[in-house]
């Protein structure tokens, strides 16, 4: 008896963290939908057209199998010029789309989006905590986009600490209480690097 009931009680646990498990995945993509949509975007990067993007991509958690998408992130990653204008203008849509194309990212396209994305401290700290802050899951380590300068400023250690405080005194000025922890986690990590 006490044997089944040992039996049973694991079952049901293993068929509830399955259950789990599923529920936490990201969807899987599809990659000629956001290929046609990425398209739409690069022609005209407009709030409607990075909506399109946004449908198509992972509300949260990061996609592992990307095997079937490397041409279309490739493709993305070839015109990141076009998102990074987008973004540092403030659009909001596109700054929205700029975290969530880290469900997809991986290698030198998620350096690039680092680098796109760490800059946006400068131009809307604000926005850039709100969407932090959304999009937590997706940065295990936040070093990486708030240090994405160092980079560009390996041979120039005074340049590196100018950035450093300009990205310090950009988050500084954000006031809103709902943001403070992050802020404070962001600066935190900054003065380290």
């Amino acid at each position: 008896m006490k044997r089944r009931l040992i039996l049973l009680g694991a079952c049901a646990w293993l068929a509830l963290s399955t259950a789990a498990g599923f529920a936490q995945a990201p969807a899987a993509v599809d990659w000629t939908g956001l290929e046609e949509a990425w398209n739409q975007y690069y022609a005209a990067p407009n709030e409607e057209n990075a909506q399109k993007m946004l449908n198509l991509l992972p509300a949260a958690g990061k996609i592992m199998d990307i095997k079937n998408g490397f041409a279309v992130i490739n493709s993305i990653n070839d015109h990141l010029g076009v998102l990074e204008g987008e973004v540092y203008s403030g659009s909001p849509t596109s700054v929205k789309l700029g975290f969530r194309l880290f469900t997809i990212s991986y290698g030198a396209f998620e350096v690039n989006m680092n680098k796109i994305i760490g800059n946006l401290i400068a131009f809307n700290p604000r926005m850039f905590l709100e969407e932090l802050q959304a999009h937590r899951d997706l940065f295990p380590s936040l070093e990486p986009v708030l240090g994405s300068y160092l980079r560009d400023t390996t041979s120039d250690a005074v340049a590196r600490e100018l950035e450093k405080k300009l990205r310090i005194k950009a988050l500084e000025s954000v006031e809103e209480k709902a943001l403070k922890s992050m802020r404070s986690e962001c600066i935190k990590i900054l003065k380290k690097l």
